[in-house]
């Protein structure tokens, strides 16, 4: 016995808003795909932020994360940019270290925050502000050694680098990201 037309259209129009649905997820979050760039998205200071993030191997254990604002390489306006150095691949809850923003060289478990203003101007430098009463963490959720797709979470707190010298400065002392969430594809050889 045939199916009635209407139980067939219903069937192919509930299929065409489930694939709909699938490939909305870029647009869910909001972030513009950047090519070679995942997504973060995070709580800046009670403020959502969306930003691209891009990653490489800093070892064959351990992975240094990028991650910019969307919009990436404005000449005017601010940007910020946050360094997240030597994640391990392997799933788990670990602590931040505090450094300072010019240990380039990234110790594991580090991270530092940089911010622009204009065009050549000189941004402000934020390190990772140690303290008991603050969460200074990254969860690494998930990694595919074949896809090479890191997913993650981070909370932390970085505060002004004493150092820094922004002329004029109207940035906050404090930056704060909370409840930010990350997937990102690793480039590069390890």
């Amino acid at each position: 016995m045939p199916f009635p037309a209407y139980i067939h259209m219903k069937n192919i129009l509930l299929l065409a808003l489930i694939g709909s649905m699938l490939n909305c997820d870029n647009k869910k979050i909001g972030v513009p795909q950047i090519p070679n760039c995942g997504n973060f998205m995070a709580l800046k200071n009670s403020q959502e932020w969306s930003a691209a993030s891009t990653a490489t191997f800093a070892n064959r254990d351990s992975i240094n994360v990028m991650v910019e604002e969307c919009g990436t390489f404005r000449t005017a306006g601010e940007v910020d940019w946050l360094s997240i150095n030597q994640l391990p691949t392997k799933p788990g809850t670990y602590r931040l270290r505090p450094i300072r923003w010019d240990d380039l060289n990234g110790t594991p478990l580090s991270a530092w925050v940089y911010t622009r203003i204009g065009d050549n101007t000189t941004g402000d430098r934020y390190n990772l502000y140690a303290s008991n009463t603050e969460t200074n963490e990254v969860i690494i959720d998930a990694y595919n050694p074949t896809s090479r797709q890191l997913e993650g979470h981070l909370n932390a707190t970085f505060v002004i680098d004493p150092d820094s010298d922004s002329p004029g400065r109207s940035r906050p002392d404090t930056i704060r990201i909370r409840d930010a969430i990350f997937s990102v594809v690793v480039n590069g050889a390890i």
